[in-house]
């Protein structure tokens, strides 16, 4: 009897650090729902990758191959897409920043993601109910 692993991590369970797939053939990884701030995916094969509701927060994402992708959801805040393919991804309800760059000419609101900054890059504290402690 064999013990099976996940292949990535966990949800909600925090990575080791930044992780290195540059380069790396994720074609149809399923990836969706996990914790990857600042991984390194620079010219990665991301092709009709699940990536719904994952944190890429600060990601190098350069000249990564995501066509097709599913990015529903995810957190794109300070990535860096420069140069990446994004034809047919499903950016919808994907949150980014004034911090994060786009390829050249990519509209990000127009493929459905949605700015989680005002324009001056301060937080929106509608964001967040306020919560009532008892004594």
């Amino acid at each position: 009897m064999s013990t099976r692993y996940p292949a990535a991590p966990m949800p909600g369970v925090p990575t080791r650090g930044r992780e290195h797939l540059g380069g790396a053939d994720l074609h149809l990884a399923g990836l969706s729902a996990t914790c990857l701030p600042g991984a390194d995916f620079r010219g990665a094969d991301l092709r009709e990758a699940w990536l719904r509701d994952s944190c890429l927060h600060a990601a190098d994402l350069r000249d990564a191959d995501l066509r097709d992708a599913d990015l529903e959801g995810a957190d794109l805040d300070a990535a860096d897409l420069r140069g990446a393919a994004l034809d047919g991804a499903n950016l919808r309800a994907a949150t980014f920043s004034p911090l994060t760059t786009w390829p050249p000419g990519f509209d990000p609101l127009a493929a459905g993601a949605t700015p989680t900054r005002t324009q001056r890059g301060q937080p929106r504290t509608a964001e967040y109910p306020r919560v009532e402690l008892g004594e």
